[in-house]
C-alpha cells in the first residue's frame, strides 16, 4: 500500500515535446536551488492532510479507509512512518553512505503502522506533523552532490535523491485520497496529474498487463503508452491519472472506437 515506494521512472510520455523536456520539467530536480518549488509543493500538501484530519472525530479515525484491511488510523499511521523512511533516504545522501529506507525492512514497517493505528486522534496528527517536518529539515543546507546520489526505495526501485519531494507528494496526495474524507482525485491539479501518469506509465507498461495500449488527455496534449497493445483511454488528466492509479473507476473517460457508453476496464493492480 505503499505507492510512493513503487515504480518512478519517466519516459512513456508522448507530446509535442522530448521526453527530456519532460523530464526535466515534471520529474527531476536538477540542481539545489531547484528543490524550493518542490519543497513548496510537499509542504503544501501535507498542509492540505493536516486540515482534513483536524476535521475527523475520535470516531471517523476508527472508521475504514478507502484501502482494504485499513482504518483512517492506519493510513495516517502509514504516511507518518513514510516521512520517515524518506528523512532516511535523503540522509543517506547526504552523508554518501545510503540508508535503508526502513532499517528493519517491510515487517518492522508494517508492525509500526499497525501499532501507530492504536494511537489517539492527537497523537497521530502531532506525528503527522513532526514526521512531515524532519523530512522538511532534512534537505536544509543539503549538498548539491548530494541531489544525485542514488536512494532506494522500498520496493527497491532506485531514484536520484533529487525526487524524493515528488515522489513524497505523490504519498501524501494518493494517500488522501484514501481517507475517505470528501479529497478526491478531483482536488489534484493537472500537474500533479501529469507527473503522475509521466512517473507510472513505464511501470505499467513493462510489468503490467493494461487492458489499454494508451492514455489521451483531453484538456493538454498528454500521451501515456501503458499497454503494448489495445485501444486508448481518454479523458481528462486528473481522471486519467485516478483511474491508473485505482482511485477512481474512470466513469467520466471514454475508449476510443468503442459506443459512447462502454464500460471502462478496471486498471491493473499498481502494488
Amino acid at each position: 500500500m505503499s505507492e510512493a515506494e513503487t515504480g518512478w521512472a519517466v519516459g512513456s510520455r508522448v507530446s509535442a515535446v522530448s521526453s527530456d523536456d519532460v523530464t526535466e520539467s515534471r520529474s527531476t530536480v536538477g540542481a539545489e536551488g531547484q528543490l524550493a518549488g518542490p519543497l513548496d509543493e510537499m509542504a503544501a500538501a501535507t498542509d492540505r492532510l493536516l486540515a482534513s484530519v483536524d476535521a475527523l472525530s475520535a470516531e471517523d479515525l476508527r472508521g475504514p479507509s478507502l484501502l482494504p484491511g485499513w482504518t483512517r488510523a492506519h493510513v495516517l499511521a502509514h504516511i507518518a512512518r513514510n516521512a520517515d523512511g524518506m528523512t532516511e533516504l535523503v540522509l543517506g545522501a547526504r552523508e554518501g553512505s545510503p540508508r535503508p529506507m526502513y532499517a528493519g525492512g517491510r515487517e518492522q514497517r508494517d508492525a509500526d503502522i499497525d501499532n501507530g493505528s492504536t494511537r489517539g486522534l492527537g497523537d497521530l496528527r502531532l506525528d503527522l506533523d513532526e514526521s512531515a517536518e524532519r523530512l522538511l529539515e532534512a534537505f536544509t543546507d543539503l549538498p548539491p552532490e548530494a541531489l544525485g546520489r542514488q536512494v532506494t526505495l522500498a520496493s527497491g526501485a532506485t531514484a536520484p535523491a533529487s525526487m524524493v519531494p515528488v515522489l513524497r507528494v505523490r504519498e501524501v496526495e494518493i494517500h488522501h485520497v484514501d481517507l475517505d474524507t470528501g479529497y478526491t482525485p478531483e482536488d489534484w491539479t493537472p500537474e500533479f496529474a501529469a507527473r503522475t501518469l509521466d512517473q507510472l506509465s513505464p511501470f505499467f507498461l513493462d510489468q503490467r498487463d493494461c487492458p489499454v495500449g494508451e492514455l489521451v488527455a483531453t484538456d493538454d496534449s498528454g500521451l501515456w503508452r501503458v499497454g503494448g497493445q489495445g485501444p486508448a483511454l481518454v479523458g481528462a488528466t486528473t481522471e486519467l491519472a485516478a483511474w491508473l492509479t485505482g482511485r477512481a473507476p474512470g466513469s467520466t473517460l471514454a475508449v476510443r472506437g468503442e459506443p459512447e457508453g462502454t464500460p471502462v476496464p478496471p486498471a491493473p493492480p499498481w502494488v
